[in-house]
């Protein structure tokens, strides 16, 4: 075998140097990023317009289309964000769908079996939280109309 092209202890020594040098870089980069961890606080934005409040119950009352008719309305707003509509109290089910809210309104989103048809129903709940006024499209045609429904 032949001589090395460098020799080991030269090689040492570089390695040795180099290390020296790069220790003080690698501990102060350790170090900077140990602060910014530290240093980062997540905030806590609240907005209050986005709360929900419990708008859980039966709601009746009266739609009134934009081509004059009005139809009685009853919606049944329950657990787990479900709105179950009829057209009395008492009546068998023929609207199906959820719903949204914050402490100043409510969108219903809901399918009605009797037209087979897709309406949302966009209402402002009224400061004693018993009445919800709005309005309502038929996504499936072009009815529309508005409504008011109170516990």
């Amino acid at each position: 075998m032949g001589k090395p092209l460098i020799p080991n202890l030269f090689l040492n020594t570089i390695q040795k140097m180099t290390l020296k040098k790069n220790v003080p870089s690698f501990i102060l980069a350790i170090l900077i990023f140990v602060l910014v961890i530290w240093s980062c606080k997540k905030d806590e934005v609240s907005n209050p317009n986005n709360t929900t409040c419990d708008v859980k119950g039966t709601y009746t009352g009266t739609g009134f289309a934009s081509t004059g008719g009005s139809s009685p309305l009853t919606y049944k707003l329950q657990d787990n964000n479900f709105a179950i509509g009829t057209v009395t109290p008492t009546g068998a089910a023929v609207t199906f769908g959820g719903y949204r809210n914050t402490c100043d309104s409510v969108i219903l989103s809901v399918y009605y079996t009797s037209n087979s048809s897709y309406y949302l129903l966009q209402g402002k709940l009224s400061n004693n939280g018993l009445t919800i006024s709005g309005t309502f499209k038929n996504l499936t045609t072009s009815e529309f109309g508005t409504f008011t429904i109170s516990k």
